[in-house]
């Protein structure tokens, strides 16, 4: 089992190094490579899953590492730890990851960087897998790192558009925010126990000696807190969460490798796996809970103003991190884990559809993806498996996205009314955003002549569609999949009340209704701005979290770089260094004056300090 986690973390790792310095100029080979190195990283995840359901024991835990750093008395490792919880994660990320590879190779056939995007997609896929492996912070905070380049690089991946360019860049420091709370939590943490002479970074050493000592609660809530912003950053939870809908710049099965199993899953993943940590601070988890609460309503109503297809899905998954977050935050890491494995399936699904009808019809845009013939007939296993992936992310019964939703609503049943109150509210806002896209784009035919060449749209073709066959076959079943062994250790399910169902079905059927009327026969878009006062222009803003951010970034902290530049240049740069140089330069001019080589005027000078001197005596009374 050890053998195999080393190689599933090693082997993308491997086939990034080869791209990078082989197969750049040839992409078709760059991209099998790539495939079969995840797909060999999937097969070797599902025989660690073999082995581990093997063992007699219940949940076993395992651990192996090696001596990285020296570090007396607290030396840093470098190691894989394996449980239910990483098998988990390993099956997701290599399982979903293969399908997008696999689907990446048609996608991304015409493409003249296609050898650097599989090299990059690779050393993504690397340092999720990094994330799901290691057994100690520094390690993890390593890959946590990695992801944070890796995501730099795709989403940023046509440089050449300024938008993409700008994309990648709003990500990196976005979650670098986020990323220095993280780095305190985790310095505060190992201080306080060092502290008590048992500092240390590994995870499980760290929940043993919780169980004997207690951390005071002020810095228990700081340390959750600066771990929980790096989190927030990475699974893009407000105020950190306006880097996501950006970076749809990005190719888009980057885009459903981010939200479906590589980043944003990261920051769920790491709360889950440090839940023995944040459940002894119940200040911390109503932060989180209500954090998770706010972005999930926040994300679904912006979600229903938007037009590009690929933004409303990544309104959609800040939505639903929200629900994860929110589970978390109520003390049900079983909930919030379960939710994450039912929505990695459906919404890769739905970003891949939703690449396939981009690929077809060369359009973003909901209101221009209609076809003469309607999508129905000339795209229909796009159309369908998107439709299927919308039931999910409606939590639609049968489908995977209906149990998992289900025990996050009954989990928020018994906590707080108000975020109860927003956990059913989102379900009706997912609901009508969704309805919305799927009755523009799917249930409409075009009319008009300057669309007319979009009647020649055809299905893709088969690696673009098995993966979708395949994800749609999750999403309707995947609510079915025995969690219990994985997560069982990690929380419980709440039992289901039908009454919550049928609400919450209720809930769903309406916004999804509400949507179709209102949008089944519009052929353009009729939703202009009437007013600045008007709620749709606050959605249209984002709730005016870019402008804000936009006009702190010029007002202040563009005037504090002015102020630095103007103190470094004069004061220390001038005054200080070259100041000093000057000084220098000066005595140095002086000193050498006195250097004429002359004996007289040396003996001159000589009798002077010497009358000077006695002068001095004299008139201090001690000759």
């Amino acid at each position: 089992m050890i053998t195999l986690s080393w190689a599933i973390l090693w082997t993308p790792f491997l086939t990034a190094v080869f791209i990078f310095f082989f197969l750049l100029s040839r992409p078709r080979a760059a991209g099998r490579l790539a495939t079969c190195g995840m797909l060999a990283a999937f097969l070797c995840a599902l025989a660690l899953l073999w082995d581990y359901l093997s063992l007699k024991e219940a949940r076993p835990v395992l651990e192996s590492s090696i001596l990285w750093i020296p570090f007396a008395p607290s030396p840093v490792e470098f190691g894989v730890l394996i449980d239910g919880l990483t098998i988990l994660m390993l099956l997701i990320v290599t399982g979903i990851g293969s399908l997008i590879f696999l689907y990446s190779m048609s996608y991304m056939e015409r493409d003249e960087s296609c050898g650097r995007y599989f090299a990059c997609l690779s050393l993504f896929a690397f340092s999720m897998l990094g994330i799901v492996l290691s057994n100690n912070f520094i390690q993890t905070f390593i890959f946590w790192e990695l992801v944070g380049l890796s995501s730099y690089l795709l989403i940023g991946f046509w440089f050449e558009k300024r938008e993409a360019a700008t994309a990648g860049k709003k990500a990196f420091l976005t979650t670098r925010v986020g990323d220095v709370g993280m780095m305190i939590g985790i310095l505060s943490l190992f201080g306080y126990l060092a502290s008590r002479g048992i500092g240390t970074f590994n995870f499980l050493l760290i929940e043993e000696r919780l169980q004997t000592i207690s951390i005071p609660s002020p810095l228990l809530y700081a340390v959750c807190l600066g771990l929980f912003l790096g989190i927030a950053g990475k699974s893009a939870q407000a105020p950190l969460h306006v880097w996501l809908p950006d970076a749809m710049e990005g190719p888009t099965p980057v885009s459903a490798l981010i939200h479906a199993a590589t980043m944003v899953a990261a920051g769920v993943f790491l709360l889950a796996r440090l839940f023995f940590l944040f459940a002894q601070s119940p200040a911390a988890l109503l932060v989180i809970a209500w954090t998770g609460g706010i972005t999930a309503v926040l994300a679904g109503t912006v979600a229903v103003v938007q037009n590009d297809i690929k933004k409303i899905l990544a309104y959609s998954t800040l939505s639903q991190l929200g629900y994860m977050v929110l589970a978390l935050g109520l003390g049900n890491p079983y909930a919030g884990m379960f939710h994450l494995t039912t929505h990695a399936f459906f919404k890769a699904l739905l970003f891949l559809s939703a690449g396939s009808l981009i690929h077809a019809l060369h359009t973003q845009n909901i209101w221009n993806m209609r076809t003469q013939k309607g999508l129905l007939r000339s795209m229909p296993i796009t159309s369908v498996t998107f439709f299927i992936g919308t039931l999910a992310l409606m939590g639609i019964p049968p489908t995977s996205g209906y149990f998992s939703k289900e025990s996050i609503l009954a989990a928020a049943s018994h906590g707080s009314p108000v975020l109860f109150i927003l956990a059913l509210a989102n379900v009706f806002f997912t609901s009508f955003y969704m309805g919305r896209l799927c009755t523009l784009v799917f249930f409409q035919k075009s009319h008009s002549a300057r669309q007319n060449h979009l009647h020649t749209a055809r299905e893709s073709g088969w690696k673009m569609t098995i993966p979708l066959i395949i994800l749609a076959g999750f999403s309707i079943g995947g609510g079915f999949l025995p969690l219990h062994p994985f997560l069982g250790a990690r929380g419980h399910s709440e039992p289901h009340s039908n009454t919550l169902a049928l609400i919450s079905i209720a809930l769903a059927g309406l916004g999804f209704l509400f949507a179709f009327l209102r949008y089944q026969k519009k052929s353009h878009e009729h939703e202009t701005l009437d007013s600045w006062m008007t709620p749709r222009f606050i959605l249209e803003k984002k709730y005016f979290f870019d402008d804000v951010y936009d006009a702190f970034i010029h007002f202040v902290q563009e005037n504090i770089a002015r102020v630095s530049d103007l103190f470094e240049r004069r004061v220390v740069v001038e005054g200080g260094m070259n100041g000093s140089a000057r000084l220098t330069r000066r005595l140095s001019r002086l000193v050498r004056t006195l250097q004429t080589g002359v004996v007289q005027f040396y003996a001159l000078f000589f009798a002077a300090g010497v009358t000077v001197i006695i002068y001095v005596l004299i008139l201090s009374g001690k000759s």
